[in-house]
């Protein structure tokens, strides 16, 4: 009996975090959309090691997407093979106050971070689902971390499921990928429609930093017109100047396991996703 007393009273008393407190306040941009195949990690990846490199800015990029994409896109460039601290799964789940810190691990892209890939994070959402206060978890989780960086990046699953509604409420802007194909502009507008929904329903002041324009492809500029026509109308400024056009370059970095700055600094992809980064930056500079 008095063990089970003292292990009430423990969770009830708030322990310390084990680590202090940073010096820096991190803008939280989770990219998200409810398709896949419209570039959302490699969207996350070029933008992490963009804003990253040589800029004395801390980015901190969390692979909340169960199939660790983002660990395969920069394979060649992390410096532990292996997860020394939890896997991500673990400090969600945990009872224990942990941070995303203890999953951080470092790659060679000075300021880079990244949590490795966790193919827990499957289980997981069910699991979470059970929890009271089951939609700030990772919140929770980015307290103290957040303070550690300048600008955390949240790669979500391609869907509205409780991991992805955990990164909505954990940040404090979504940028939002589509291809211009009619069901990838249908999912990012119902994206746009989530995130009003928790900003009204769950008194979040979550905003769209912007709608990403992927994949596109110069050969079939009358129907790019005419569905980007459309978009604009729609979503006037919420669309980003820069868009990504189709490039080879990019799905060869994948599999090289690089950033395209990495693998092919020179080619298109590598200069509009350059462009893309200074754009973010600035729109975040700006709010």
């Amino acid at each position: 009996m008095r063990n089970l007393i003292t292990s009430g009273l423990k969770r009830l008393v708030k322990s310390e975090s084990r680590y202090p407190r940073g010096s820096r306040q991190a803008h939280v941009v989770a990219v998200a959309t409810v398709k896949g195949g419209v570039g959302k990690t490699t969207t996350s990846v070029n933008l992490a090691a963009a804003l990253a490199d040589g800029s004395n800015r801390r980015v901190l990029l969390i692979d909340l997407d169960a199939q660790g994409h983002c660990t395969t896109s920069l394979s060649a460039v992390l410096e532990d093979s292996g997860q020394s601290g939890a896997s991500l799964h673990e400090i969600l789940l945990s009872d224990e106050e942990l941070e995303v810190l203890d999953a951080a691990v470092p790659t060679s892209i000075e300021g880079l971070d990244v949590t490795l890939g966790d193919p827990g994070l499957a289980d997981a959402e069910g699991r979470i689902s059970q929890k009271i206060g089951k939609e700030l978890v990772l919140r929770d989780a980015l307290k103290i971390t957040r303070t550690h960086y300048d600008l955390i990046l949240i790669d979500c699953p391609p869907n509205k499921g409780t991991l992805t509604l955990n990164a909505l409420l954990a940040a404090d802007q979504v940028l939002i990928p589509t291809d211009l194909s009619p069901l990838s502009v249908q999912g990012a507008d119902q994206l746009v429609e989530t995130v009003l929904t928790v900003r009204d329903r769950l008194q979040h002041p979550l905003e769209v930093l912007g709608v990403v324009l992927t994949r596109v492809d110069g050969r079939t500029v009358t129907l790019n017109s005419e569905i980007l026509e459309t978009i604009e109308e729609a979503w006037g400024e919420l669309v980003m100047e820069q868009q990504i056009g189709i490039n080879t370059r990019l799905a060869q970095a994948q599999l090289k396991g690089e950033p395209i700055f990495e693998h092919a600094p020179d080619c298109r992809g590598a200069r509009h996703y350059r462009a893309l980064a200074e754009e973010v930056w600035a729109r975040l500079q700006g709010l």
